[in-house]
């Protein structure tokens, strides 16, 4: 992060960033399964899932990836590989988006709060890029973050998702700063870092597991409060 200009705005991803599902999410995918007529574990739901993302494509009947529409689209068919009766699958479909979008199904990492607050004080235009459905800013508001940002861009509204250039240029457009005076911070290599990297941004990887390798000059930060130290560190270089 060896730059001389000062960042002024932080972009964040959302999930396995902020907060994190207190269970696996394929967990929840077999257990509403079962309560519908399906069947299989954890283990299958997961794979189900797993292959649906990688089969179906990005847009479905007019649906972007990671809308509810699309969603709609993609659960039929796990929830069917999972046994669930047709006439039962949209029952099943609105429990997930019932749970999915449930403040008490995600966990706040702990140290988010006061990263934030930190953010804040210094002065920085905040805001969330997610690959999400369009009802990230109701979650984020029900884990009590909302006020803390800017402006939230989700993929599903944008019809963009990261790694793409688009949804990152958006968020500068909303944050009001060039390339160079943002930093984008997530869990994903390829998505977050790279993505970031590619539309010109600065970019940390965040990873809680202390054991992945990111590009050269790209810092790797065990949780998200070590942001603080690299925005002060990259504000103070600025001013030398």
């Amino acid at each position: 992060m060896a730059r001389s200009t000062q960042v002024r705005a932080v972009l964040l991803d959302a999930g396995n960033t902020l907060f994190t599902e207190r269970r696996p999410r394929a967990a929840i995918y077999a257990e509403v399964a079962r309560a519908c007529g399906g069947a299989g574990g954890e283990e299958e739901a997961a794979d189900q899932m797993g292959r649906a993302f990688a089969e179906l494509p990005s847009a479905l009947d007019g649906r972007f990836r990671y809308s509810l529409g699309w969603f709609e689209l993609f659960n039929d068919r796990v929830l069917g590989e999972l046994g669930v009766p047709e006439e039962r699958r949209s029952e099943a479909h609105q429990e997930l988006v019932r749970r999915f979008e449930d403040p008490d199904t995600y966990i706040l990492f702990p140290e988010v709060p006061a990263a934030l607050a930190g953010l804040a004080e210094l002065g920085l235009t905040l805001g969330v890029v997610s690959n999400w459905s369009e009802r990230l800013p109701v979650l984020l508001e029900g884990l009590g973050l909302a006020d803390r940002f800017n402006f939230v861009i989700t993929s599903a509204e944008l019809k963009a998702e990261k790694p793409d250039r688009a949804i990152f240029e958006r968020a500068l457009f909303r944050a009001g700063v060039p390339a160079g005076e943002a930093l984008h911070v997530g869990d994903h290599l390829e998505r977050d870092v790279r993505g970031a990297l590619g539309a010109g941004l600065r970019a940390a990887l965040l990873d809680r597991t202390c054991t992945a390798a990111a590009p050269d000059g790209v810092p790797v930060l065990p949780d998200l409060g070590a942001i603080l130290a690299l925005v002060e560190t990259a504000s103070h270089a600025s001013r030398a």
